[in-house]
């Protein structure tokens, strides 16, 4: 009976208990105009299947209530493949998407499954396209960058080449669908990656605390956030809808909410 009641709960009820999780990064490079910026991390809302338009609606008030400095979309917003309707349906309520500083999106797997190239369109005309489309953003005289690349799997990875004309001493925000992008060799100092696409593992064992299930070539980009041999850092967020299975376990949805602060050395 206890596993008949945890299937009821992970498929009815935890994913849809959408958390607003804080999370708090620091940085030795941050400009100090930005101490105290934030972002919300909006990242696999697989509209589709169980994930209904009203509640991906309810999803993007949520996130514009936030009132945070920008939101970032980091991909996966459809879940079916070979579909152009999702799309259709979905880019519109993401259009809503508003913040002070801008929005800035890429997209991720499931959406180049769905149609690569529809997909690309939809982002393009949204006006919050980062994919190797760097973006500066302004506070006085100090700023940062926000940039993008392409899925891991279905696209490229173009960050070198996308950012050669920003000032390397500029601070960098580059969004990546699945963290293992951040894996791959590049030469330009990124602060701060920020991804989705794992969804926390969707079941994580309790009391150990472990995901027996990740979508990624590196075991250790779970969820969360991640300090880097190079000195970067990586942020992981768990994401929103679901995907093989529709459960959560012990990994709620989350929008996550990250605040810069300078590091005190």
């Amino acid at each position: 009976m206890g596993a008949v009641g945890a299937g009821i709960y992970s498929v009815a009820f935890e994913r849809y208990l959408i958390q607003e999780n804080n999370y708090t990064m620091y940085f030795e490079r941050l400009p100090e105009a930005f101490d105290g910026f934030k972002i919300a991390v909006l990242t696999d809302l697989h509209y589709g299947q169980l994930m209904p338009e009203f509640w991906v609606k309810s999803i993007i008030n949520k996130c514009n209530a936030l009132n945070t400095d920008v939101i970032v979309g980091v991909g996966d917003y459809v879940h079916k493949s070979n579909t152009d309707s999702e799309l259709k349906t979905v880019w519109p309520i993401l259009n809503t998407l508003k913040a002070k500083y801008g929005v800035f999106c890429v997209n991720g797997n499931h959406d180049h499954w769905a149609n690569a190239k529809l997909a690309g369109r939809l982002l393009e005309e949204s006006g919050f396209n980062v994919e190797h489309k760097p973006k500066v953003i302004k506070k006085g005289k100090q700023s940062i960058i926000i940039s993008g690349v392409g899925d891991y799997t279905e696209s490229k990875f173009l960050l070198d080449e996308s950012l050669a004309k920003a000032n390397q001493n500029t601070f960098k925000i580059v969004l990546a669908h699945n963290p293992d992008s951040v894996d791959l060799p590049h030469q330009t100092f990124t602060d701060l990656f920020i991804s989705g696409h794992t969804h926390g593992g969707q079941v994580r064992i309790p009391f150990i605390n472990y995901a027996p299930i990740l979508p990624v070539k590196n075991r250790a980009y779970d969820c969360g956030i991640k300090h880097l041999k190079n000195a970067e850092q990586l942020f992981i967020s768990k994401g929103i809808g679901w995907a093989i299975l529709p459960i959560r376990f012990n990994t709620y949805p989350e929008i996550a909410i990250l605040t810069l602060k300078n590091k005190v050395t």
